[in-house]
């Protein structure tokens, strides 16, 4: 099962990671991503998660981790390679 978290400190409550979500927004029945009525992100359902790390890859604070992604199997390269992180905006 696919963990995620926001680094509350990092976050810069932009909301880039709950538009761009494919699980997320005002047409999700079940949102991965909300913001909360104080303008933090919140993980509102995990589970509804697909992995596929548009709010990792679109977050301008690098604030969002997501862990517990199966390893490839039989030898297939990684679907989601992660990015290093040069600077926070």
């Amino acid at each position: 099962m696919l963990e995620i978290a926001v680094v509350v400190e990092r976050c810069v409550n932009c909301g880039d990671c709950v538009n761009l979500c494919p699980q997320s927004g005002d047409e999700a029945a079940s949102p991965v991503l909300t913001m909360a009525e104080s303008g933090a992100v919140e993980v509102a359902e995990a589970a509804g998660c697909i992995g596929c790390f548009t709010c990792v890859e679109f977050c301008r604070a690098a604030a969002i981790t997501i862990s517990g992604v199966p390893a490839p199997a039989n030898g297939q390269p990684d679907v989601y390679p992660t990015r290093p992180v040069s600077r926070i905006i």
